[in-house]
Formats: structure tokens, C-alpha cells, sequence
């Protein structure tokens, strides 16, 4: 039986087209990816097939010509290689030509295409057919086949124009695709109206080998590829193209007005959720890249083929019209930026700032850092050599040391520079994932300067959002290289007016700087723990509910990954709660090698995930308007309507469900013996009224050795007397008045 599809311009939807069904996860075209897909996306998901013949007929579905590629001939069977011209190209490989489907089907099996992607379900499962996609459909789904090679195999003896009319006898065919004119020609007259003939476009330079023309060619001339086809199937750049120089997206083409004038629906190709070479404009979020192609109002396109199609779906149903709204300070889940909105800027610069409130970020960020003279900076880092163009800087490479208390690698640091030395520095883009070849924008480095704290606070409280101040290092900062940080902080709080704001947190991994907070401030504290590797019991949560009543966990903590896979859900949220603890996780990150492959690579069920099965409080993110957009979506609820009458909610990954329910050889790390050390040796500390020590020099380095537990025992914290009166008497007047 067969089924009638409306084109979006005729008012349906886009359609999403599983390519090779959830081949982003699984080896495309194989009972893993055709279920997944199934079961994880829109109702009406098309599921494709890249059908190829053996030499005894029978179709099988592979992506690419040379099974090699795909499959673990290569491996079991070298000696089958051989060499063949396809389109006119000498290949080396293994072809389907010369293999029964007998062999094919009992001998050889699937494997991951793409390097990026997991191993993990390599030779899980065998080659499948095209009709097989009945079965993994679960009913729901419509069917695209895709010929690429239809001269290929005729030159072999092989009609791919018979296989197709006997294949439309077996199962319901929606769609026909094929990058061949010649080949659809045969096509139209013969198979039911019912079955949609795509022309596959490649790019404008390259000829179809049926009529020697042009890509571009044929582009030119839309309506005579409506007398043979009722579609276009093209790359997503021939929608909107991308400068390669900057990696931003240029202007809209006129591709899909000009189609829908002749009545010729335009499917785009080449969408996934993992690209090695980003487009900036969407920020490592893939589901804005689905939006790009569905604006509001005006013509778009009609279908997206998409090897993530649980992410595409996501998008179709639950972000169309969403918005990221400007969120209020103490408004929960909260939103903490990580160095503002440093996915797209610069971090802990203006422009990260302003992209972070913009975002919807209920809070922002300052991560203190000191500067030889005392005056307390936003930076990432301590070490200026991450976000500054300090090696730029002939003069201030001499300044590399070792500070083995802020990290094992030599840097530049900020407590050897005075605030006139920083201040001829600019702000520069940092990549966490640059190990893997994936960076986020240069277009605005060297643009601003570093920023003091005081500088941040005035900006800050201009916004209605919260301000999170980060003191990194504060204890080391304070008994070894005589930084009164604490001091300096208070003092900026004070001078900017928010002496006794409810919109400040003051964040640390240090007890005792949180002590000191807590005795001469009423400020909300967080703990912050920094070990991803450590044991923590309801002891340990009960240590630091004596300090804080937040705590931000690093991610790895919270979620426990192997082999970059989930493999179980944790319970440290659940015993921070129990203690009435709420919890924050920190840093996340959209850049797909950032994580797990539970997600899809995609950071929107990261969040479902965090917020929704671990019942985070908040997250602290590189992204803030990605976070902001999940909490906008439209089916939040897992009940709300989507369009077209159909119901979907986001998908809900389970910890650990793939590497059980598909045995995977993964074993989760051992667990920690090392029990978390919240006071971490900082113990019997007190205020005192003592000015603080001179500061070293721009040259000297601060000793790399941990101090003695004697001395460390009795250290002093100190405060100016004069502060302290003006901090106290302001708290005092702000709480009467």
C-alpha cells in the first residue's frame, strides 16, 4: 500500500530523511541504525538506503562504491581487492560487482565510515537489503533509495532500472534518488506517482555521467528537471553558502524559491551533528543549523538528510519558534556562563558578556585572578598564555616560570605582571578541544583587553542577571605570594555598590576562603570541587554543607564516562540533595568531541540529560543560549503537541543503557579511594588585621613548593582594618534601612 506525501511548500513540514538511519551513532544502513532511528525520531522519518547490486542481483544497502570502506571485508579477506573504473575513475577496493549476496550477507559486516564516529559497533552487525527496512521501520517510517551508481553496475550487466520496478513490487518506495538524469528518465514513466524521483546534485563543477553535463548546468535550467523529477536533493551550501576563509555563513541563495516556482521540492544533504570544520554561525549547536534552513516566514527547505535524525527531529518539533529569554537572577535551573559566553568570544571579555545576557544566562562570570600590584582581574586562567596574546610579546617571555600550584606546564602568569603590563594585552579565543583539530572563532581576537574585577561589576549590575565570582587558587593566592585576595575582592564589591547584593555568589575550592566570606558577608557560597576523581559519601557532602549550601561538580564526576561511553548513573547529585545541597556541573561544552556518544553529539541531550535524570540545579556552560534554548523548547514536557498533530519529546538518554543493552566491552574505571578533602590542610585560619606582605616583583616567581603543615597551620589570612569597617557598616545599613 502506498502513501501519499505532502511537500512542505504544499504545507507539510520538512521531512527528515534518516540517513542510513542513525548512522552518526551505528555503521549506517544496519538494524542498529534503521531501529534507532525508528524509534527515536518523527513519526513520518524517512529511512534511506544506498542500494547497491552484487553480481548475482540482489541489492544490498552500503554507502560508497568500494566496500572496504564500510564493511570488514577489508580485514577478513584482503585478497579480494581488485581494481575498477567507476564514473571514469581507476578504484581500488571491493565491489559488491563482484561478490553473491550469499557471501555478502553471511561473511562480511558492518563498520563505521566515518574516523570521527565510535568503533565500538564495528562487526555487531551484518549487511542488510533495502526490504529489510520493513522490519526495523516499526511501522512508522516512509522509504528513500538511493542509486548513486546506476552506470556503474549497467556497465557490469546489472539494470538497476529493473532491480527498482521489482524492489516497488516488495515494499512501498516513497522516494527514488539518484545523482543519474539518464537513470530517472527510465524511472518516470514506470513507477507509481506515489514514488517521488529526487535528482541528486553534486557539485557544480563535476558532470553527471548519463548526459556529460554539468551540475551546474543542469541547475540553470529547473524546469526541465520537473519534467523528470519532482525534487532536488542538494548540499546544504547550495543553500546557504559558507566562506571558506572565515567559516561563516554568506548570503541565502535563490535555490529554493526558484525550485518551488516550477513545483520541485529541494532536500538538503551533508547535515550532522559532527563536523571537523565548524560554521560559526551556529555555535557547535546543531540544532540552529536545522533552524538556519526553517525560518519563520518565506520559502525553505523541504527535507533534511541527516545522519543524526533524532537531533533534526528535536529541532523540527521542539525548537521552531523558540527563543532564549533573558533570565533573572536566582531563577532555577540556572544558567552560570563560563567566562561569559566564551563558545563564541573571547572569554571574560565584554563581548563574551554581552553574548552571555543575550543568551539568557541567569548568572555570569568572573574567574579572579591577581596581578603582582594586588589588583584582582577576570581571566580563565592564571597562566596568560590561555586567552591573551602574551606570546605575542617579546618583552613578557622572559616572565615564563613554573607555579607547579596552578598547573604542571610552565607559563606566564598574572601574579608576575603589574596591572599596567597586562593591560597592553588582548584577549584572544581559547579552544579546550584544540587537541582535536576543533576551534571556535578567531573573527574577535585582539578586539578588547582585560578586564578588572571592578570593571565586570559595573558592568554586571546594569543587568538584571546574577554574578558569580570565581576566586581560583585563593588559599595558595593568600599564605604564599601574599595576595590579599579576599581583601581585593571585597573592596571591588564595595566600590561598585554590591556590598550586600542577594545577586552575588562567591565561588571557590578553597574552605577557607569561604570561611572568611562567610564570616564577614551574608553572600550565597558555593563549593567548588575541582577533582574528577575522588570519593564523596554523605560524610564528605556533610563537610561541605558546613560551608556552602552550593556545590559545583565537574562533569566527569557527575556523569562517569569509559571509552567514551556512559556506563552508569551516579547517585552524588542525590546525596547532595538529601543534605539539601544544590548542585551545579560544570563545564559544558557543544563541541561534539566534548561529548559522550550516548548524546549524538549533540549538547541539547546533555542538558535533557543533566537536568532531567540527574536533577542538576544548574549548569555552567561555554554556551549559555544553548542552555537557554532547551529550557524554551516546545516539548519540555514529553506531552506537548508537535506539529502536525504528532507527538515527540526530546529523547531521554539512560546512563549506561547502550553499553548494556548492546554488551559492550566496556567496563566503567575503578572507583576512587581518595576520599574528597574539603578543608584540603586549610585549617585554624583567622582573620587578622595585619596590612598585607610587599608583592614580589614582575620577575620573581613564587615558590613551587606546598608549604610545611606546620607553617601552613598557622597562617593569617589579612584584611585592611579599614575595609573590613566599610564592608561590615555597609551590610549593617543595607539590612536596616
Amino acid at each position: 500500500m502506498y502513501r501519499e506525501f505532502k511537500l512542505h511548500f504544499q504545507g507539510s513540514p520538512p521531512l527528515i530523511i534518516a540517513h542510513g538511519g542513525a548512522s552518526g551513532l551505528f555503521p549506517d544502513q544496519t538494524a542498529g541504525a534503521y531501529i534507532y532511528a525508528a524509534s527515536t525520531s518523527l513519526q513520518n522519518t524517512a529511512l534511506s538506503c544506498d542500494v547497491q547490486l552484487t553480481k548475482d542481483g540482489y541489492g544490498i544497502c552500503r554507502t560508497g562504491i568500494n566496500l572496504g570502506d564500510s564493511t570488514t571485508i577489508n580485514a577478513t579477506y584482503p585478497q579480494l581487492a581488485t581494481e575498477l573504473i567507476v564514473n571514469g575513475e581507476l578504484i581500488q577496493g571491493f565491489f559488491s560487482v563482484n561478490l553473491t549476496a550469499s557471501f555478502v550477507l553471511n561473511n562480511i559486516s558492518a563498520v563505521q565510515s566515518n574516523a570521527a564516529r565510535t568503533i565500538a559497533f564495528d562487526g555487531m552487525f551484518p549487511v542488510t537489503q533495502p526490504t529489510d527496512m520493513i522490519k526495523f521501520s516499526l511501522n512508522t517510517s516512509l522509504f528513500w533509495i538511493n542509486v548513486e551508481y546506476p552506470s556503474f553496475f549497467y556497465q557490469h550487466g546489472l539494470n538497476m532500472t529493473s532491480y527498482i520496478h521489482e524492489l516497488i513490487s516488495n515494499m512501498p518506495i516513497d522516494f527514488v534518488s539518484s545523482p543519474e538524469v539518464g537513470f530517472l528518465k527510465t524511472l518516470k514513466s514506470s513507477v507509481p506517482k506515489t514514488t517521488n524521483l529526487v535528482l541528486k546534485v553534486g557539485e557544480t563543477d563535476k558532470v553527471d555521467p548519463s548526459t556529460n553535463i554539468t551540475y551546474g548546468s543542469l541547475l540553470s535550467n529547473l524546469s526541465d528537471i520537473a519534467t523528470y523529477a519532482s525534487g532536488i536533493l542538494v548540499h546544504k551550501e547550495y543553500i546557504w553558502p559558507v566562506d571558506n576563509a572565515t567559516l561563516y555563513l554568506e548570503a541565502e541563495s535563490t535555490i529554493i524559491r526558484e525550485a518551488h516556482k516550477v513545483q520541485l521540492a529541494v532536500y538538503g544533504y551533508g547535515f550532522v551533528n559532527d563536523p571537523m570544520i565548524p560554521i560559526y554561525n551556529y555555535s557547535f549547536d546543531p540544532i540552529r543549523e536545522y533552524l538556519q534552513f526553517v525560518p519563520a516566514s518565506g520559502s525553505h527547505i523541504d527535507g533534511f538528510l541527516s545522519d543524526f535524525p533524532t537531533t533534526a527531529s528535536e529541532a523540527i518539533a521542539c525548537f521552531r519558534g523558540a527563543t532564549p529569554a533573558v533570565r533573572l537572577a536566582g531563577t532555577k535551573p540556572f544558567i552560570i556562563s563560563h567566562n561569559g559566553d566564551s563558545g563564541n568570544y573571547p572569554g571574560c571579555t565584554k563581548l563574551a558578556y554581552d553574548g552571555a545576557v543575550r543568551g539568557g544566562a541567569s548568572y555570569i562570570d568572573c574567574p579572579v585572578q591577581m596581578t603582582s600590584d594586588g589588583i584582582a582581574i577576570c581571566r580563565e586562567s592564571p597562566d596568560l598564555l590561555i586567552g591573551t596574546d602574551v606570546s605575542t610579546h617579546s618583552d613578557f617571555l622572559k616572565r615564563l616560570s613554573l607555579i607547579r600550584q596552578f598547573q604542571a606546564e610552565k607559563g606566564i602568569f598574572s601574579i608576575n605582571m603589574t596591572w599596567a603590563e597586562i593591560q597592553t594585552l588582548k584577549a584572544t579565543m581559547f579552544s579546550p578541544e584544540e587537541d582535536f583539530n576543533v576551534i571556535r572563532n578567531p573573527a574577535y581576537n585582539n578586539q578588547e583587553g582585560v578586564l578588572q574585577l571592578t570593571d565586570f561589576l559595573n558592568y554586571a549590575k546594569n543587568t538584571s542577571v546574577g554574578i558569580l565570582i570565581d576566586i581560583q587558587n585563593g588559599y595558595f593566592l593568600e599564605t604564599e605570594v601574599d595576595k590579599n585576595v579576599v581583601g581585593a575582592v571585597l573592596a571591588s564589591l564595595n566600590a561598585s555598590g554590591l556590598a550586600s547584593s542577594d545577586r552575588v555568589m562567591i565561588q571557590s575550592e578553597d574552605s577557607a576562603i569561604l570561611s572568611l566570606f562567610r564570616q564577614v558577608t551574608n553572600y550565597t557560597l558555593i563549593y567548588r570541587v575541582v577533582d574528577t576523581d575522588v570519593l564523596v559519601t554523605k560524610t564528605e557532602v556533610s563537610d561541605v554543607k558546613a560551608l556552602a549550601n552550593f556545590v559545583t561538580l565537574p562533569r566527569a564526576l557527575v556523569q562517569v564516562a569509559s571509552n567514551g561511553f556512559l556506563v552508569n548513573k551516579t547517585d552524588i547529585v542525590d546525596l547532595f540533595h538529601a543534605q539539601n545541597v544544590s548542585v551545579f556541573v560544570s563545564f559544558l561544552r557543544n563541541e561534539f568531541v566534548a561529548l559522550p556518544y550516548d548524546y549524538d553529539s549533540d549538547p541539547t541531550l546533555e542538558l535533557d540529560t543533566l537536568l532531567k535524570v540527574y536533577n542538576v540545579d544548574g549548569v555552567i556552560t561555554d554556551f549559555p543560549a544553548t542552555a537557554s534554548y532547551y529550557l524554551s523548547n516546545t516539548c519540555s514536557n514529553m506531552k506537548t503537541q508537535a506539529i502536525g498533530g504528532q507527538q515527540y519529546g526530546i529523547q531521554t538518554v539512560v546512563p549506561g543503557a547502550l553499553v548494556t543493552q548492546l554488551a559492550l566491552n566496556i567496563q566503567p574505571p575503578p572507583p576512587s579511594q581518595a576520599r574528597l578533602n574539603v578543608s584540603n590542610g586549610e585549617r585554624n585560619l583567622s582573620l587578622t588585621l595585619n596590612a598585607p606582605s610587599t608583592s614580589p616583583g614582575p620577575n620573581t616567581a613564587p615558590t613551587a613548593s606546598p608549604p610545611s603543615p606546620q607553617s601552613e597551620a598557622s597562617r593569617s589570612l589579612k584584611l585592611n582594618i579599614t575595609l573590613i569597617s566599610i564592608i561590615i557598616a555597609s551590610i549593617i545599613f543595607h539590612h536596616f534601612k
